[in-house]
């Protein structure tokens, strides 16, 4: 009897040990909460997953905790949380209208504004491409503060600008949208060549698209010059839409390749089938859009370090089926997809969500093509600085635009290989821009995989 009561007693002792170990649930909400769900995501879809560090601590703040995750060659993949402005990323373009570029010049640093958004008060100010600044926020601009002072300007409720001509303005900042189509226009001298510039990849500029392809075929275009050159990207889907405008492909043909990790595995999209993928409330179909597009078999593009993400899955996309002729410099070199996660009520408890977006997939094009994270090389190294002052998108005096036009003129791309030149970058001046980020190039996972696993 007393050799029961200890094996009892000892079998009791040891279940409050086990108990003692357990680790305890962690608080919804916390931060341990909020790294513990970032770091099993993670785990099973972020690319590098092999790549996780083997030790981490939960109690950091998430933002901190999930950039001590990433893979050293990683600089896209990003963590917000939900209506908190200090996680989000703004630009010039999208909170004051505008954007520039540093020069060093013939020994001197200038600001050029490359880009100004119709309709936003940098517009409405009078802001023009072109135009040289030289103090913001009563700053003169040099080489060693560029970054700073833009970036501490993007934290403010307005900006001030001074001119080189000695003009000043004021502008206050908001959330502006950009028109996805700036320009369209037809050239009618030698043979009808089509131009449009595209700021980004979203399908609120899904109508003005059509309506600029209506244009050029009414106008009977042969060749269309699409300026990407400050097109950051945006929406698998919509590249996919504007591909089914332009070329002259079938819709069930294979749009893009998708490699991720030994967990997320290999998939393909048709334009068709990442088509379907546009957001709730538009219901644009690939053959109706192909019907009514230009079915091009040869485009002229456009491109600079600007190009980015879904515009060079474009480029890349469409080179198997018709002839793509790159013109500018080389491109950002954003090659890889990446999706969004949203942390649920059981992790975020009464916090606001957090959104995680890493990255999944590498993408290629139907013939395996891809790995340009260097960036997309052109056929023909044209540099716009290289002419200033910086001409109106669709000036025929735009250094870019000027060759592509002389090269259709001189029809010199009979011969032109594919594979572009592997030449060195040939920057005239080299530049940097203000404050570039990437929209993220997300693509829907798919969970039917992971559901039979669990």
């Amino acid at each position: 009897m007393r050799q029961s009561k200890t094996i009892l007693l000892a079998l009791f002792s040891a279940v409050l040990l086990s108990c003692e170990k357990d680790p305890p649930l962690n608080e919804p909400g916390s931060n341990e909460a909020i790294n513990e769900w970032t770091l099993e995501q993670m785990q099973q879809y972020y690319y590098w997953n092999s790549k996780l560090p083997n030790q981490v601590t939960l109690d950091g703040k998430p933002n901190i905790f999930f950039k001590n995750l990433l893979y050293r060659d990683d600089h896209y993949s990003t963590i917000l949380q939900v209506l908190n402005s200090d996680t989000y990323g703004n630009t010039l373009a999208n909170t004051f209208g505008f954007d520039i570029a540093q020069l060093q010049h013939n020994g001197q640093t200038m600001q050029l504004v490359t880009q100004v958004v119709p309709f936003s008060e940098a517009d409405l100010a009078g802001l023009h491409r072109g135009d040289t600044i030289q103090q913001v926020n009563m700053q003169p601009l040099e080489a060693y503060n560029f970054a700073p002072v833009l970036e501490a300007a993007l934290k403010l409720p307005s900006i001030q600008l001074q001119l080189q001509n000695g003009k000043k303005m004021k502008l206050p900042a908001s959330y502006i949208s950009q028109p996805v189509v700036y320009t369209s226009q037809i050239f009618h001298k030698q043979t009808n060549v089509g131009y449009l510039f595209l700021s980004q990849f979203d399908f609120s500029g899904g109508y003005s698209i059509l309506e600029a392809i209506q244009k050029l075929k009414a106008g009977l275009v042969q060749d269309l010059i699409l300026d990407l050159r400050y097109n950051t990207g945006g929406q698998v889907a919509f590249a996919s839409f504007c591909s089914l405008t332009l070329a002259d492909i079938a819709p069930n043909s294979v749009f893009v390749r998708f490699r991720g990790n030994e967990k997320l595995g290999n998939r393909e999209e048709t334009f068709q089938s990442a088509l379907a993928q546009q957001p709730e409330g538009y219901s644009f179909q690939a053959e109706e859009l192909l019907r009514s597009g230009l079915q091009l078999k040869r485009i002229f593009v456009l491109t600079g370090p600007n190009t980015a993400s879904a515009s060079e899955m474009l480029i890349n996309s469409l080179k198997p089926y018709i002839e793509v002729i790159q013109i500018g410099t080389e491109t950002l070199g954003k090659d890889m997809a990446s999706t969004t996660l949203s942390s649920p009520p059981q992790v975020s408890g009464n916090q606001r969500a957090w959104l995680l977006m890493p990255l999944v997939y590498k993408i290629y094009n139907r013939d395996g093509s891809g790995d340009y994270s260097s960036g997309l090389i052109p056929h023909y190294h044209t540099d716009e600085f290289a002419q200033l002052p910086l001409l109106p998108f669709g000036d025929e005096k735009d250094p870019l635009l000027q060759q592509a036009l002389n090269i259709i003129a001189n029809k010199t791309t009979q011969s032109l290989n594919r594979k572009a030149s592997t030449s060195a970058k040939t920057f005239t001046s080299p530049y940097f821009g203000s404050s570039y980020r990437a929209i993220p190039m997300t693509f829907p996972l798919l969970l039917s995989t992971f559901e039979k696993d669990k």
